[in-house]
């Protein structure tokens, strides 16, 4: 079983690894070469994505991994340094669109926890991981979306968390982009993913309405990240850049891979 990358290659840490975006993610930056560690809450869940990664001769680790626990973060990262020695790619992928409602029928504790989740999670991950990234420069792509930029019905907590994060993305540029450690955020669009199924059974506002054949499949979100990834291209530093950009037409994916 290989967990161990090989002397020199590159290595990432991606949240919310066990399905859909991030799966697909940690396929595609293992196409790239870089080894994934998955951070998932349920290990065994990520078991699957972890092997077909290995079977590829990539090294992958799976953590059990609550983001919106520090704690949690904090073991997680410490384990993974020790195994690996470096670090050079965050992907802060792990999310949740609930609460959604309208803000006078939502729960308090939920919103708190969409914000812990989104937010607090992402920052857990990437205060823990910047002196490992600062060694050798590398990435962080915070996944993000249209609604952080345009409000909905019923996704209050989404959206606020969502600007909050393209926020924070903007914050790691500009505060470590000139060490080599490069931010970026990533609107996916409208995906297959299970973060839709429950957004359509919702049916709250006009995104529950699209129909399933005219969303995307997650693999063009991770191709368009894991190239930010391994390029850590600078002049889009700290931009919140839709999965439609110019900069993402012609990527090369150096293989194919099945994530599902």
């Amino acid at each position: 079983m290989n967990t161990r990358p090989s002397g020199g290659e590159r290595t990432a840490i991606v949240t919310g690894a066990a399905r859909g975006i991030g799966a697909a993610t940690a396929m595609a930056l293992a196409v790239r070469g870089i080894a994934p560690a998955l951070f998932v809450r349920d290990a065994g869940a990520a078991a699957g994505i972890a092997d077909k990664i290995r079977a590829r001769g990539v090294a992958c680790r799976v953590e059990a991994c609550d983001v919106a626990d520090y704690g949690s973060v904090r073991a997680a990262v410490a384990r993974t340094a020790d195994a690996w020695g470096r670090l050079d790619v965050v992907v802060n992928n792990a999310g949740t669109v609930e609460p959604m409602g309208f803000i006078a029928d939502t729960d308090p504790a939920e919103w708190a926890r969409a914000y812990a989740v989104n937010v607090i999670g992402a920052y857990h991950v990437v205060r823990e991981a910047l002196p490992l990234l600062l060694r050798e420069g590398g990435a962080v792509v915070n996944l993000s979306t249209g609604a952080a930029h345009t409000p909905r019905d019923g996704w209050s907590a989404y959206c606020g968390c969502k600007a909050a994060l393209a926020m924070f993305t903007r914050s790691i540029a500009k505060e470590y982009g000139d060490k080599g450690v490069f931010a970026y955020g990533l609107q996916p669009g409208l995906v297959d993913t299970e973060m839709q199924v429950s957004i359509r059974r919702a049916g709250i506002n006009e995104i529950s309405r699209i129909p399933r054949e005219q969303l995307d499949p997650p693999e063009r979100s991770a191709n368009a990240i894991a190239w930010l990834a391994a390029e850590c291209p600078a002049d889009l530093a700290g931009q919140d850049l839709h999965v439609s950009h110019p900069a993402f037409a012609d990527i090369v994916v150096p293989a194919q891979a099945e994530t599902r």
